[in-house]
């Protein structure tokens, strides 16, 4: 029977080969474009224009999704090993790291005293900056984003649940399946920019920490996301 870390190794050979491979064509259409670009710079029309803009940004979108993948590729098999991780400690450097984007949506972030679990401490802090990314950008137009972690202090013999909770637009229970998987978009791209990852990374990361993740709808709108990590890790 073929050995798990070999496999592994293998597959992420493989990943980082196709990447590469991938990521090469693309580059070439960004770089020859900036050059068309530059070469006709005053001399197109409006629509010619837009569409060497849109070639550019499909371009710069495709080298984004590779390399997204190859880094969701690597929250398993480049992890670090689990520590003891203050989570107080973790939100801090992720809200330090956010500022520009919660200073300018004129969000209010909350964090309750949480404990300290045994994780790897990368991909904590990555877990809850694409937590918090997500309350921020998803927010509603009547409000400022307000953003809130605690603990969820009901008894629980085999888990430990952190929740992230704002007051955004919403997710529907019908959506409960897709929303963590690879590349799902629920919202147009002109509208919430981005690539469709970030849940998923916080899948695999929870799925590495042997926990579980899901979302709640608030009563008042908004989502709360519930992270289960079992006490067994913590």
């Amino acid at each position: 029977m073929p050995d798990l870390n070999d496999y592994r190794d293998e597959m992420q050979r493989f990943l980082y080969a196709v990447s590469h491979d991938l990521q090469e064509p693309f580059r070439k259409v960004r770089t020859f474009g900036q050059r068309l670009a530059t070469r006709l710079e005053g001399q197109l029309d409006d629509t010619s224009r837009a569409d060497l803009e849109r070639i550019l940004n499909a371009a710069g979108r495709g080298q984004g999704m590779i390399e997204g993948l190859l880094q969701l590729s690597r929250l398993e098999t480049h992890g670090a090993e689990f520590t003891e991780v203050e989570l107080n400690g973790t939100l801090a450097s992720v809200c330090e790291e956010l500022q520009g984007k919660v200073a300018s949506s004129g969000a209010v972030i909350s964090v309750d005293p949480l404990p300290v679990v045994r994780a790897d401490a990368d991909q904590m802090a990555r877990l809850f900056f694409c937590l918090i990314d997500n309350a921020v950008k998803f927010q509603r137009d009547d409000a400022s984003p307000r953003i809130r972690v605690f603990f969820d202090e009901v008894e629980t013999p085999s888990e430990t649940r952190i929740c992230v909770e704002d007051n955004g637009i919403g997710l529907e229970e019908q959506y409960a399946e897709r929303v963590f998987t690879v590349f799902q978009r629920l919202h147009p791209r002109d509208v919430y920019p981005g690539l469709g990852l970030g849940l998923a990374y916080c899948q695999k990361i929870v799925d590495r920490h042997g926990g579980t993740i899901g979302y709640q709808q608030v009563p008042d709108g908004g989502t709360r996301f519930v992270v289960a990590l079992p006490k067994s890790a913590t």
